[in-house]
């Protein structure tokens, strides 16, 4: 019975659409009896060869524009497919697939005749792509239009109803950008490339609309802006009908909306479209389809995850950079240098520091990589030094946090003397008196009772956060220094520690709601003693976010407040004060304000909303590499 719905439906949904081509085109039939065809023709030949040639150019902007489509969804589905054959390929697959109808099917197999090495499943997913995000722009821009452009005849709740959805699309494109459903994953393409896919659809619409609006006979008063909104609800009609050219639909529609104007005239216009806009393009797509395109092989190359580690052994590297073993990150190598980075929803983010060569000198390949992925590049928790670049290099740089240093020969030696210990000495006192002990894991970790400890502190915290900061997962805290307090034989809490042989960073601070007083200040500091036992100079007590300044202005300022208290910025600052640290500011970049924007929200909604545990994965290349999915 399942199946034979199944069967049902599917003949159902090619059967309605030529139901309803052949019903347009007999009630056409029925309209246009009355026109003289030999008329009809003698209107179409006596357009100015000027405004043939205008049709003509308006025409190839139009197909240009929406083959751009094609372009964004490789780089969307990561297929490394460079743009001039995706171009091409988009461009031949519309052409051909508008004409004959039943433009999906028709374009799935022409991109996978033209794409060779491209699986059916692949092409059908790129067509899928831009058919959805091609229909979604045409309803926001035929929608914006319609109330724009007075006298419409179009209730003003459509068009409202769908401005509202887009907006609400947006949202959930930004919060939530990969949908779980069904136990299937879906990613819903970035907020630049919705951008350019407006763009894109405004272009192709506008062009599309000059290139008819240029063959209307010379008798026709009709602008532009007039003739807009007219052709894009006609070329809806078409679209959804699913008809070969969308005949009949599209004719309907602009003599229903056009009744003031000639019959005979308007026909003639629309027959010199369909030759310009349809008919030649058609046959250049059928040229261009006679031969695939041959398929370079991907420029991007995974290699082991001891890559991170090789990476981590160089001295400029920071040990916060082991973060990337869980939160799905990388370590780029290209011919500039080597850094971190992560993808978000948004952004291709460069983590910390360059581990080898200059910020400035990666810019080139971070920014060819992020396009490739339809995503803005920043820089995250970078330093004074490279920020500085950043901002010569025309960046828009904002402080975003503080980092706690602590030189553990420093420490060690001051044995905690003077005022600047005095909160530090407190504290490990009225841990001391509760009979907290401190070891230092080395062997077999209690995994048991450290998952159990990090459930208590999720719960009362609002749970764990992503990106940069870790989150408790058994084979990703035994790679780390790992320090336990027990009262008595019971496990309170814990600390882990990234590690590498100049430098520890904090990263997981675990404690039960019943911890005793001090309990974290005890294991931080058994943390820097025994890194100064292991000739680790430094142990970074990681970053607090920034608070607001007396220079900063008032808005700027208030939100400055409003988050430092949101994240928890007093108490960690109070907490890492307490050992005395240098204190290292840190900086976010990228290539503009509104790009700093967005990088800086989406950051923000990573780390709170911490995504499921990944393993991280290593790229390697002698050229510019590019993220696989």
């Amino acid at each position: 019975m399942g199946q034979a719905l199944r069967r049902t439906r599917t003949v159902l949904r090619h059967l309605i659409p030529i139901g309803i081509g052949a019903i347009c085109c007999f009630a056409l039939y029925d309209q246009l009896q009355h026109i003289d065809f030999a008329q009809l023709w003698t209107a179409v030949l006596a357009v100015h060869p000027l405004h043939w040639v205008m049709a003509l150019c308006a025409t190839m902007v139009s197909f240009w524009a929406i083959a751009r489509y094609d372009v964004i969804a490789h780089r969307h589905f990561r297929t490394g497919t460079p743009v001039h054959r995706a171009t091409i390929t988009g461009a031949t697959a519309i052409a051909i697939g508008q004409t004959t109808g039943a433009g999906a099917v028709v374009g799935t197999f022409i991109r996978w005749r033209m794409q060779s090495g491209q699986s059916l499943v692949t092409s059908a997913k790129i067509t899928a792509f831009v058919t959805i995000s091609f229909l979604a722009c045409w309803a926001a821009i035929t929608s914006a239009a319609v109330l724009i452009v007075p006298n419409s005849g179009v209730h003003l709740a459509i068009p409202c109803s769908v401005l509202a959805i887009s907006t609400g699309v947006l949202a959930l494109a930004f919060l939530k950008p990969v949908l779980n459903r069904a136990g299937r994953t879906f990613e819903l393409p970035t907020l630049p490339a919705i951008a350019a896919l407006a763009g894109f659809c405004l272009l192709d619409v506008v062009a599309a609309c000059v290139a008819f609006w240029a063959l209307l006979p010379a008798g026709l008063d009709l602008t532009i802006a007039q003739l807009l909104p007219v052709y894009l609800i006609a070329l809806g009609a078409a679209i959804l009908s699913g008809t070969p050219g969308g005949v009949g639909p599209f004719e309907l529609t602009v003599l229903a909306l056009l009744p003031h104007l000639p019959e005979t005239e308007l026909m003639a216009a629309i027959l010199a479209f369909r030759i310009v806009y349809y008919a030649i393009p058609a046959i250049l797509g059928g040229i261009a389809l006679l031969r695939p395109m041959a398929r370079k092989g991907d420029d991007w190359a995974l290699s082991v995850d001891g890559c991170i580690d090789s990476a981590l052994s160089q001295m400029t590297a920071r040990a916060e950079l082991g973060v990337v073993r869980q939160n799905g990150g990388a370590i780029l190598h290209c011919t500039a240098g080597a850094c971190g980075v992560v993808r978000t929803g948004q952004t291709l983010t460069a983590l910390f520091d360059p581990v080898m060569g200059q910020t400035s000198d990666l810019v080139s390949s971070l920014k060819r990589i992020a396009k490739e992925q339809n995503r803005i590049v920043c820089k995250y928790k970078i330093t004074k030094r490279h920020a500085v670049h950043a901002r010569r290099a025309g960046w828009s740089v904002v402080h975003i946090s503080d980092e706690a240093l602590i030189s553990t020969e420093t420490h060690v030696t001051s044995k905690l003397a003077g005022s600047n210990f005095r909160q530090l000495r407190r504290k490990l006192r009225q841990a001391e008196k509760s009979g907290v002990k401190i070891t230092h894991a080395t062997d077999h970790l209690p995994l048991g009772a450290m998952a159990e400890v990090s459930k208590l502190w999720e719960n009362s915290h609002g749970g764990a956060r992503g990106l940069s900061m870790g989150q408790f997962e058994e084979t990703y805290v035994a790679r780390q220094a790992v320090f336990l307090a027990y009262d008595n034989d019971r496990l309170i809490g814990f600390i882990t520690l990234h590690k590498t042989s100049h430098e520890w960073c904090l990263d997981l601070m675990r404690a039960r709601p019943d911890a005793q007083d001090g309990t974290m200040h005890m294991l931080v500091q058994q943390a820097i003693e025994t890194a100064h036992k292991n000739l680790v100079p430094c142990v970074s007590l990681a970053a607090t976010p920034a608070g607001a300044l007396g220079w900063h202005c008032g808005f700027e300022k208030w939100l400055r407040s409003k988050f430092f208290a949101k994240a928890g910025g007093p108490g960690l600052r109070q907490f890492k004060a307490s050992f005395h640290p240098r204190w290292q500011p840190l900086y976010l970049a990228a290539p503009g304000r509104a790009q700093l924007l967005l990088a800086a929200l989406d950051l923000i909604r990573s780390v709170r909303r911490a995504k499921p545990l990944r393993p991280a994965f290593a790229l390697a290349s002698s050229q510019v590499t590019t993220l696989p999915s």
